[in-house]
């Protein structure tokens, strides 16, 4: 008689003896796939990382300690594309820092395995990177200027907030000052104001961004270069900037002769303590036009203004001095100019460029309590220059304190 029990043991005899045909079936699979012998793997490369750049990326890692790897393989593209390096077997680190080049701008999924001679290869690592390059670069925009305003020998420039997001790490400007020297200013990202000093009106100034898409990239982008011819703005009353006794200084010696602000200066009229303007200390801070006196140098073609950019209209312009001895037989004028300069003193009287001049004497200032007035009329919004021109007849010391300049519009 068949018992329960009896059932129960044949039926578990069946199904080990089950187990032992699938393990031997395995083992048989096992051996067949790897012809009999042991899967060999090399040491995986550690602490992987990937970083951005231009047509290109940078691979970091650490290699294994492994003593058989001798290469190792990065894929790309679906293992379409790849490159193999080679690992010197006598190296003093573990370190990789590969760059891999020539790559198209896109995102990629890399594969890097390790190798020994028998080409036994590790387990993959996986890591993802991005290739920038024309398609970004097109992309970028320059930092807008909101204004660039030629103020006398100087311009101010105002940038708009710098879009943090963009990536934008730095601008660049460059610009040949009036003395052909060439200025290169880095203008950091969160700046928005910038002047530039000793400017030559008509010049221009170039700029160009710096970005980083990402902050693992090991190259840096920029726009090209945008050139910038500043403006002069339109200016408004009282027009003049610094225009009377005591006037503001913008250099001091330290001495009795510095430098107005706001006032243009050619070179020629920049010789006081060897390359200061004329506001003179001992009269109060008036603009001392000086020659001979203390060792002071002949005035050539001495040239001192300011720039205007004056809507249509007529306008009446005033320049008070305190006597003086220059003469006839010097030349000197005060006077209005279409453009950004002063006719050369030899032209005054003659160019189509002056609007209205008075010859300066002591003679012709003593007769109308030395003020000199002018009147001209623009017909459309017009660039002007007003001031002074001076040559002193050779040798001879002169002085005229100016005590004040101004323009009136009718």
């Amino acid at each position: 008689m068949i018992t329960i029990n009896d059932k129960i043991k044949t039926i578990l005899g069946i199904f080990i003896t089950l187990l032992m045909i699938c393990s031997c079936a395995d083992e048989d699979e096992y051996l067949k796939f790897t012809e009999g012998g042991e899967i060999l793997y090399t040491g995986k490369m550690d602490s992987v990382e990937v970083f951005s750049g231009k047509n290109r990326v940078r691979l970091k890692g650490l290699l294994s300690a492994d003593p058989k790897v001798t290469f190792y393989r990065v894929y790309w593209s679906n293992r379409n594309d790849s490159v193999q390096i080679p690992v010197d077997p006598n190296r003093s680190s573990d370190s990789i820092n590969q760059i891999i080049d020539n790559l198209d701008e896109n995102i990629y999924n890399f594969e890097i395995r390790t190798f020994d001679n028998q080409e036994n290869s590790s387990i993959p690592v996986f890591l993802t990177g991005r290739v920038y390059g024309d398609r970004y670069i097109s992309s970028l925009r320059n930092r807008p200027i909101a204004e660039s305003a030629l103020r006398g020998d100087s311009v101010e420039i105002d940038f708009v907030e710098a879009d943090l997001t963009s990536g934008i790490f730095t601008t660049e400007l460059e610009y040949t000052d009036k003395n052909g020297v060439n200025n290169s200013i880095i203008i950091p990202v969160d700046s928005t104001n910038l002047v530039l000093r000793n400017f030559e009106s008509g010049a221009f100034f170039k700029y160009r961004s710096g970005f980083k898409p990402d902050s693992t990239s090991i190259d840096e982008f920029y726009t090209p270069y945008d050139t910038v011819i500043p403006i002069l703005p339109v200016t408004e009353a009282p027009y003049i900037e610094n225009n009377s006794k005591p006037f503001s200084i913008s250099a001091p010696s330290g001495q009795r002769y510095s430098t107005p602000a706001e006032w243009v200066h050619n070179e020629a009229a920049l010789i006081y303590h060897g390359s200061y303007g004329n506001i003179d200390s001992q009269s109060g801070n008036a603009m001392n036009i000086v020659t001979g006196y203390g060792g002071v140098p002949d005035l050539v073609n001495a040239k001192i203004y300011q720039r205007l950019n004056l809507p249509a209209g007529t306008y009446t312009y005033t320049v008070i001095t305190a006597g003086g001895n220059w003469n006839l037989g010097d030349k000197i004028y005060v006077l209005a100019a279409l453009g950004a300069d002063l006719p050369d003193v030899d032209n005054i009287e003659t160019s189509s460029e002056t609007l209205d001049f008075k010859r300066v004497a002591q003679g012709i200032g003593s007769a109308n309590n030395f003020t000199y007035t002018m009147t001209f009329t623009l017909t459309e919004t017009t660039q002007i220059t007003v001031g002074l021109v001076a040559s002193n007849s050779p040798g001879t010391s002169k002085y005229m304190p100016v005590n004040s300049f101004s323009l009136t519009k009718e």
